[in-house]
């Protein structure tokens, strides 16, 4: 099966963002996957600069980005965007470990309707990248989508299982492709 990287933007340790990674992770692990959480509040990279020199940490965190075949990718939404810090990130990126790969999308607010600018420039940054960024994508409001115990409600849990299968068909497609591609060699 797949390798896939999951990538919480989130700085806070007890991030709904990664609540929600984690479900993903335990669907996908159910399907045969291998799944790998990042979580960029563990990563302590530096404010991205051309002249700031790789660490080991940051070296281990490109190559499990080129090795992964596939990603979900979330954030909290901050004043109508994703995090700096998970932007961070992303640009020390050389763009090569997401060129055609599957991409899903998750942002996490705390309103009813916020979470759509999030996701719409995440999708931005990742096509930019070359990424395949599928049709399915989720925003959660902490407020109106976790029950008493802080865990993702019945209808929201649904939702998240609608973007894995989006992200399983993806796989599927790439699969298809990539042995295509081998016969005519």
């Amino acid at each position: 099966m797949a390798k896939i990287v999951l990538i919480n933007g989130s700085m806070n340790p007890e991030s709904v963002t990664k609540r929600v990674l984690n479900l993903f992770a335990k669907l996908l692990q159910k399907q045969g996957h291998e799944t790998e959480l990042i979580c960029v509040a563990e990563t302590n990279f530096p404010l991205f600069s051309f002249t700031v020199p790789q660490t080991e940490k940051m070296i281990e965190i490109s190559e499990k980005i080129k090795q992964a075949d596939a990603f979900i990718v979330g954030s909290p939404e901050y004043h109508g965007g994703y995090t700096g810090a998970l932007k961070n990130l992303l640009d020390y990126q050389d763009g090569s470990g997401f060129k055609h790969k599957p991409i899903a999308l998750l942002a996490v607010s705390g309103g009813l309707k916020a979470g759509i600018l999030t996701l719409m420039s995440l999708r931005q940054v990742f096509r930019s990248l070359h990424a395949n960024v599928i049709p399915e994508e989720i925003a959660i409001s902490s407020e109106h989508e976790l029950d008493d115990n802080g865990q993702l409600n019945e209808a929201c849990r649904k939702r998240v299982q609608s973007v894995v299968a989006g992200l399983q068909r993806e796989l599927n497609v790439l699969s298809v492709r990539n042995r295509v591609e081998t016969e005519r060699r």
